[in-house]
Order: C-alpha cells, then structure tokens, then sequence
C-alpha cells in the first residue's frame, strides 16, 4: 500500500462518485477504479457500496478506514512541514482565517505581530466560524479569528475581545430616527442587510432570535453571503447593518451615522483559535502566545 492509494480513497470518499474524484484528481476514470479494486483486495474488505447511478457510500468499514487513512495523511502532510520549517523554507508564512467581524482585530494584531518579523507573509481567508474551524482541522490554515462558541475536542480558542454592537445607517436614512441611541424595536422598521452564512451562526444568529423572542417582524431585506457585497449596499443607500464596534472603521465613521443600540442587546465576541494536536509552526505558535495575552 502507497500513500497515493490513501489519497485516492480519500479523494473518493469525500467526491461521493469514482467519476467525480477522478475529475478532481485531473486522472482518468478506469486506472482510478482499478486502484480503489486493488486497494480493497489488498485489504480484504469492501470500502464502498456501489449503485446503479454510479454513486458510491463508505460501508462501516469504509468509514473507520477513512479515520485511520486521514490521520496518517495529516501526520505526512504534519511531518513534511516541520522538516521544511526545520531548514526554514517555511518560516515566514502564516495563514490565518477570519469572519468579517474580526477583521480588524486580526489587522491590528497583525500589524504589531509583524513589526518583530519583517519577513513575514501572510495567507488570509474570510468564511464563518464554523468554515474557518474546519480549515483548521484541514490544515489549510494555522490560527482563526472566531465570534461562536465552538464545542469542538480538536479546536483551543481564547478570548481576545468582547464588544457591543453597533446599528451603522447611511445618510438617506437617519433622518427618520433619533441621533443618539436606537431601540431594537426602532431597528427592527429599518430596512435592514445583514450578513449572513450557511450556518446560521454568530451575530446573524443572535439578531434573528433577539427579534423572534421580542416578536418583531424586522425589515430585513437583504441577506449577504459576502462582506464586500454588504459594503456595496451600504454605499448605496439600501439599507442599514449592525457591526461589532471593533468593525466599524474611521471611514464608517465618517460616511455613516453610528447609533448605540438601547440595552446593548447584541454583543460580539472575538477568539483565536487553533489545532489541538498536531504540527503548528514556530511562526502560528510565536503569533498564539503573543496575542492571547492582549
């Protein structure tokens, strides 16, 4: 058995298809399905129940192969790269997730970070909490910056800030409300855009049930997958938004009214988040222990 064997069961397993794998191993079909054969005899079990619409399912022991299999990738894939980092082809590369709340701690953090190492580059991605934990355990980043409360055994997180939220309105709309604080039954006849994702999660989440419990028919009429998009909307004039305070820039300050909300209802709590176990960099360990203490 050779490695490539585990990564093309892997590769199976999650396409759900022999046919769909292949297209995203860049391979052909039948050399793929004469692999998975010799793979399964070599082991003496069916891995996968196969049907007539050319779909394939883990049989039980498919599955607990697939556990042993995706632990030895990552202990190579973990290996490979602490050789790399020990002969520093490495050392300078940091990949960090983010939701859009956090944005602009993780640039702050960052910027301080990276006055102690000049070379440093960075790979950032944006999703939601529960996307950016999954990168983590994918290992396709090393830290994340996180606003949910995640009950995950492979995941550590710690609590870097914890803010208010903020209704932030463009100038076409103030007019029609009070210009020192907003009641979430004000809010809730705004036209609203918030930001959403496929989990229902984080501050969208809190919003809605904050509106359900108070049974408010808020006005929302834009739900966004995409931040920049939210900016978008918001320049345009269509509507209003709740940020944590953290988000709101001194160009938000600037082009928008920002009103406290009564009662301080919605609040937004930033984490770091990192592996349990495995191989984590000098470099994410150095960033880890420097901000954790902020």
């Amino acid at each position: 058995m050779e490695l490539r064997h585990l990564h093309y069961f892997i590769a199976i397993a999650k396409a759900g298809s022999i046919t769909k794998a292949a297209e995203n191993l860049h391979i052909a079909q039948p050399p793929l399905s004469r692999q998975l054969k010799n793979l399964e005899d070599e082991l003496g079990i069916s891995l996968f129940e196969r049907n007539k619409k050319k779909k394939v399912k883990l049989t039980l022991q498919g599955e607990f192969f697939l556990k042993k299999a995706e632990h030895i990738i990552n202990t190579v894939n973990d290996t490979v790269a602490e050789v790399k980092e020990f002969n520093e082809i490495v050392n300078y590369n940091l990949a960090v997730g983010t939701t859009i709340y956090s944005a602009q701690t993780m640039f702050k953090q960052m910027e301080i970070f990276k006055q102690n190492h000049e070379n440093l580059r960075f790979n950032i991605w944006e999703a939601d909490s529960l996307s950016l934990c999954k990168l983590l355990k994918d290992r396709k980043i090393d830290i994340a910056y996180i606003n949910d409360e995640i009950s995950d055994p492979d995941i550590l997180s710690k609590k870097v800030i914890n803010e208010y939220c903020f209704c932030v309105l463009p100038t076409n709309i103030e007019n029609h409300i009070e210009l020192t604080e907003i009641s979430i039954e004000e809010l809730a006849k705004l036209p609203l855009i918030l930001l959403t994702s496929n989990t229902f999660s984080g501050l969208y989440k809190q919003i809605i049930e904050t509106f359900n419990e108070k049974k408010l028919d808020a006005n929302i009429i834009c739900e966004c997958h995409d931040s920049s998009m939210l900016v978008q909307l918001l320049s345009r004039g269509a509507g209003g938004t709740v940020l944590p305070a953290s988000a709101i820039t001194e160009d938000i300050h600037k082009s928008y009214t920002v009103l406290p909300i009564k009662d301080n209802y919605w609040t937004s709590q930033t984490q770091i988040a990192w592996r349990k176990e495995g191989y984590t960099s000098k470099m994410a360990s150095a960033f880890i222990e420097e901000n954790i203490k902020l």
